[in-house]
């Protein structure tokens, strides 16, 4: 009940700030907002069990004192919030015409490059599979990924600026190619397919804005799928699961048969969304969250969620994030700075493409991906990523 009484409040506020035309770049934040928001309502209610699962693991082996919690991720992810406030509060002071400057671009460029490298050093940590963290103290287990891709943002933006005038030039897509060939081996050997997938196809839409010929940008996406696809036939050992995941997204009656298996993230994720019609179970009610399904709190927070606030309420999810895309292409019209329009188109590609990915995962139109829903899911950098992306977008338009 508490997300429908939620959802008619702001449902009201965004009539009023139509109404009194309130600046395009207050409405993105209270979006942002909104959706943090209801990240932290779902993660109360949709993360009991994984909480509990977590924290009894966690005590039997010594980790913990005291009795398993049913807030142990709704609690660390107020913990999140405040430290991606913190960060979010720092960068507001950074003039935003610092990061235009063609220095500046480069030092984040290759700090990103840098920071993800570490990785593969004795400080990376394996998580899940994944040697892809990093342990930060005082900001515990982070993930480089995630500021790499708003670093890559930065570079390549100010890269296709300056190499706008050779877009008749095929040494340029070759060159963007090699860029594009390396940070697809770099995230391959992780594995984080998930962010490799959200950074092509946003470097795509971002090279088509700047005007790049639509047919190079094509031979070089599919020499990349050829590529990507002969890695992992080459190495069945490493990438066996991504093989596995794609038989049981092609194939219906495998899926069927995997409910155990690969597909038991997605088959109960489809009962959660579908199984109810346009009833739902109301706020806490829901059942598939009861180890259903894995990661209920992160990859599949759409789906946990769809059980106990309907149809309504993902499409009110979903209208924010459209939102967010309309606010964008009107804004982006006043804009007389080419670096700040690439810039911008880069950043809102960068959260409506992850946003649309993970709920086509959940949903089972895409193959499972293993990316969270920008601003809702649990997750400590990837929300502080999230939470400046939208500052920066902001900032673009105020011109601060």
């Amino acid at each position: 009940m508490l997300h429908i009484i939620v959802i008619g409040v702001w449902v009201m506020l965004l009539r009023l700030m139509h109404r009194f035309e309130v600046k395009y770049s207050t409405r993105i934040l209270l979006i942002g907002l909104l959706l943090v928001m209801f990240g932290i309502f779902a993660l109360y209610s949709i993360s009991i069990y994984e909480s509990f699962d977590q924290t009894l693991r966690r005590a039997q082996v010594g980790k913990r004192s005291g009795d398993p919690s049913n807030f142990f991720y709704f609690n660390k992810q107020l913990v999140n919030i405040i430290k991606a406030l913190v960060v979010v509060g720092i960068a507001y002071f950074i003039p935003i015409k610092r990061i235009k400057d063609q220095r500046v671009i480069y030092v984040i460029g290759i700090g990103a490059v840098v920071l993800q490298l570490l990785v593969f050093t004795p400080i990376g940590i394996d998580l899940n599979g994944a040697r892809g963290w990093l342990y930060i103290p005082g900001l515990g287990n982070m993930q480089p990924a995630e500021f790499f891709k708003i670093g890559f943002v930065i570079f390549f933006s100010g890269w296709l600026i300056r190499k706008a005038h050779f877009f008749r030039d095929t040494s340029l897509y070759i060159a963007m190619a090699v860029m594009l060939g390396l940070i697809g081996l770099l995230f391959l050997a992780i594995p984080d397919l998930g962010s490799m997938l959200v950074i092509a196809i946003v470097a795509v839409i971002m090279a088509i804005y700047a005007g790049a010929k639509f047919k190079y940008l094509l031979m070089i996406a599919w020499s990349g799928i050829a590529l990507a696809l002969m890695t992992v036939l080459v190495m069945p050992g490493k990438f066996g699961y991504i093989t596995d995941r794609l038989a049981t997204y092609t194939s219906t009656t495998k899926a069927l048969e995997d409910k155990q298996g690969s597909y038991y993230q997605t088959y109960n994720g489809l009962v959660a969304i579908g199984g109810w019609g346009f009833r739902w179970q109301w706020y806490g009610k829901g059942l598939q969250k009861f180890g259903n399904i894995p990661e209920a709190q992160s990859d599949f927070i759409f789906a946990a969620l769809s059980e106990e606030i309907g149809l309504v309420g993902n499409l009110f999810i979903i209208a924010l994030y459209v939102l967010l895309g309309r606010y964008s292409i009107i804004a982006i019209g006043d804009m007389k700075d080419q670096y700040s329009k690439i810039l911008w188109i880069w950043l809102i590609s960068l959260i409506l493409v992850q946003a649309f990915v993970n709920i086509g995962v959940n949903v089972a139109l895409l193959p499972n991906t293993g990316i969270t829903l920008p601003l809702m899911s649990y997750g400590g950098t990837a929300l502080m990523v999230n939470m400046l992306e939208i500052l920066l977008l902001y900032k673009l338009i105020e011109r601060k």
